[in-house]
């Protein structure tokens, strides 16, 4: 019987941070997709258009339509607003999980300061793997955050606990592909034309995702100690966020 692999993104177009490792397991396993947020901060077209821009990608990686939940969008859980309806959320992941069945693994985003709805997506799928008794099977992968940056603003794939992952290759047909995956994210052009120099070299020239195991801890802690990007970027603060989440793996 094939494995069931839960993939939990906070915003349409995070598949990018995986697409080697999710295209292996869209081949040998039984995948399904979930997106936490609408992708927006307000109901407007640029939502829908987001989602399908996902679905485009997915598809391409040989993903069934069906596989894939909108749970943000059937929510109304905007950009930036994630861990303030984490409990909303992942109740509604639990009565999809009763219909499709448990899985055998999860893979979420990397537990870094990047962006808080990415850093509750991680408490959130901590949560599914500590309930099904899977935790050692789990992962998460980078996509930004601001550790130890120094004199740049940001990195793109700089995951903390570089000791504890590994590393899944593509072949250079593969890259190609990836890369023009990459161009299906037209909704969100500005963010993505300061992201293309460092995804398209890092997919051409290294052509791997990292997957680090899944953060384990059943407590809030900050990332690291230098200045969050959320932070950086005014979204939020860690302290905000913490007052908000540190019960949320306990209850």
């Amino acid at each position: 019987m094939k494995k069931k692999i839960f993939y939990i993104f906070a915003h349409q177009d995070d598949e990018f941070g995986t697409f080697v490792k999710l295209e292996k397991d869209i081949k040998k396993n039984n995948t399904f997709v979930f997106y936490l947020t609408t992708g927006s901060n307000k109901k407007n077209k640029k939502m829908f258009l987001r989602n399908q821009e996902s679905i485009k990608t997915l598809i391409s990686l040989g993903l069934s339509k069906k596989k894939i939940f909108f749970i943000g969008r059937n929510l109304n859980i905007n950009q930036n607003k994630l861990y303030l309806n984490m409990d909303k959320v992942y109740l509604n992941l639990i009565k999809i999980i009763k219909k499709i069945g448990r899985p055998n693994s999860v893979i979420t985003h990397s537990w870094e300061g990047g962006h808080e709805d990415h850093d509750a997506c991680n408490l959130i799928g901590r949560k599914i793997a500590f309930r099904h008794n899977i935790i050692n099977n789990c992962m998460q992968f980078s996509l930004y955050n601001s550790y130890e940056t120094f004199l740049i603003y940001f990195n793109v794939f700089n995951p903390i606990e570089k000791k504890n992952g590994k590393k899944y290759f593509a072949n250079f047909n593969k890259r190609v592909l990836f890369i023009k995956l990459l161009f299906n994210y037209k909704t969100q052009l500005k963010i993505w034309l300061g992201l293309y120099p460092f995804i398209i070299f890092h997919y051409l020239f290294k052509g791997f995702n990292f997957m680090e195991k899944l953060n384990s801890h059943k407590t809030v802690k900050r990332p690291h100690t230098d200045l969050l990007l959320y932070e950086k970027r005014n979204f939020c603060t860690f302290k905000k966020f913490k007052s908000k989440t540190k019960h949320f793996l306990n209850d």
